[in-house]
């Protein structure tokens, strides 16, 4: 999944366990028009067929439509404080 115009994250993929509704995420590589290192928040997360899935709140659009992505767990890292900083 290597993107150079984009490159991804060097962290840990989200662990299945820190996934609870409002826990702060964000995304380790280019997936669904979202740049590396988008922030979002966890709105909801199931397993299908061996595989993890996360539905995510990106914040709100300016006409005030909450912005809902769904995407594997792999692409999601959990906020670190480094993060938090840069932003």
């Amino acid at each position: 999944m290597a993107n150079s115009l984009y490159p991804s994250l060097d962290l840990p993929s989200a662990p299945v366990s820190a996934l609870k509704r409002g826990t702060c995420v964000q995304t380790r590589y280019f997936y669904a028009d979202s740049l590396p290192g988008a922030k979002a928040t966890v709105v909801r997360h199931w397993e299908s067929k061996g595989h993890h899935w996360v539905r995510l709140n990106y914040g709100k659009n300016l006409g005030g439509q909450s912005i809902l992505k769904t995407m594997p767990l792999d692409a999601l890292a959990l906020v670190t404080e480094n993060s938090m900083e840069s932003n």
